[in-house]
């Protein structure tokens, strides 16, 4: 005991003596692989690339197991990018890591918790629209406080907005959540970004977001499950890419006949139905996603990009399916959340509130959503951690 004592005040000063300054690790965040129960992805960045890359992790703080990571890159990123997958894990079970290589020295010994098999019950939360800014800082807070399972980013995370330096301004912020937290995301528009070279306007698309982090999958989408739901991370910024639809109808296919799912969760960016002035509905996803939701009863719909809070009554055909205010029976039609007060400037409304709004306000927060086998129960809070609104889909 007392020498995991002493690594891990070793781990937490980055080993004796100062870490060179360029090949110190930062920016530290992990993310389910494609079986949260045994896989974790883990990420972070150095000024300068490091001849070797490693995470060291176990069960207890000696450690005693390494992963050899990989250097992602993209052409103007600005730092050395490491990612390493820790393979084998054990089901519900709290691991010590720390990243880093021999070279450089190691972060601080930090620890996460594998994805339970079969829980009784479990949170999350979620938000979009984060970027930097005292308002985003203070969302980092409230998802250590909650204490959740994983964190759904909703998309539209850093605003670099082809400005690379501002992702590791970005990183910083949400490292002491994301080095701890499962950080799992869904792309959105101010991911889709250009850049300027020798004056001119380049398009790079996603290729920051998809180098910084490492998502289940083909990434662009992708599915995960957590006990007895399953979450669907869609591109609503590229929906009618090639495969995109197709790979969302098959995927909600398969979720529907899995006999182990109670719950679906989708996660994206642009809202279905909204009421933020100027913007309002999404009639192409209206057209094109919407029905599939209907088609395999969609439970959740988490979406971000319009900077506030707003939540419809369920919906099934374009219709209202229920005018209870709190309470709702599965299956009768799905719900659609907006939680775009990650960080950023909020957004007016329109006026009048239509019929299938149920509530909306304009303010920052976020989502807590508490999933049993018989019931999601989702909480949006204020910054300030007090309540807007509850409500509960139960069977």
């Amino acid at each position: 005991m007392k020498f995991g004592l002493a690594l891990l005040a070793f781990g937490l000063i980055g080993g004796f003596g100062a870490l060179p300054p360029d090949m110190a690790p930062s920016q530290v965040r992990i993310s389910y692989g494609e079986d949260p129960t045994r896989m974790m992805r883990v990420m972070w960045q150095t000024a300068t690339p490091t001849p070797s890359r490693t995470v060291e992790y176990g069960e207890t703080v000696e450690l005693g197991m390494v992963a050899t990571g990989t250097q992602p890159t993209y052409a103007y990123q600005t730092g050395a990018i490491a990612e390493a997958t820790l393979y084998n894990l054990k089901p519900k079970t709290k691991y010590f890591y720390r990243v880093g290589s021999k070279e450089g020295g190691f972060s601080p010994v930090r620890e996460f918790v594998t994805a339970d098999p079969n829980p009784k019950e479990f949170v999350f939360t979620a938000y979009g629209d984060h970027g930097v800014s005292p308002d985003a800082a203070k969302n980092v807070d409230n998802v250590l406080f909650e204490k959740p399972a994983f964190h759904l980013m909703l998309g539209d995370i850093s605003y670099a907005n082809g400005v690379q330096p501002i992702w590791d301004k970005y990183l910083e912020q949400i490292e002491p959540m994301t080095s701890v937290i499962p950080f799992m995301l869904t792309l959105g528009n101010h991911e889709n970004e250009d850049i300027k070279v020798d004056g001119k306007e380049v398009e790079i698309g996603y290729v920051a977001t998809l180098a910084r982090f490492a998502m289940p999958g083909a990434e662009n989408w992708y599915t995960f499950d957590y006990g007895c739901a399953r979450f669907v991370s869609a591109n609503s910024d590229a929906y009618k890419a090639p495969g995109h639809l197709e790979w969302l109808e098959a995927t909600l296919a398969a979720a529907r006949k899995d006999k182990k799912i109670k719950w679906i969760v989708v996660l994206q960016h642009h809202p279905v139905y909204g009421t933020s002035k100027g913007r309002g509905d999404n009639k192409g996803l209206i057209e094109t996603v919407a029905p599939i939701y209907d088609r395999y009863k969609v439970d959740l719909v988490l979406q971000g990009h319009d900077h506030h809070y707003e939540r419809q009554y369920p919906m099934r055909a374009n219709a209202i399916a229920s005018k209870d205010k709190s309470r709702y029976k599965k299956g009768v039609g799905t719900l659609y959340v907006v939680e775009g007060g990650g960080g950023r400037p909020n957004y007016d409304f329109s006026d009048p509130m239509p019929e299938k709004c149920a509530i909306r306000e304009k303010t920052n927060g976020y989502v807590r959503v508490r999933v049993t086998g018989k019931s999601l129960v989702v909480e949006a809070k204020r910054l300030d951690r007090s309540l807007l609104e509850k409500f509960e889909i139960s069977e």
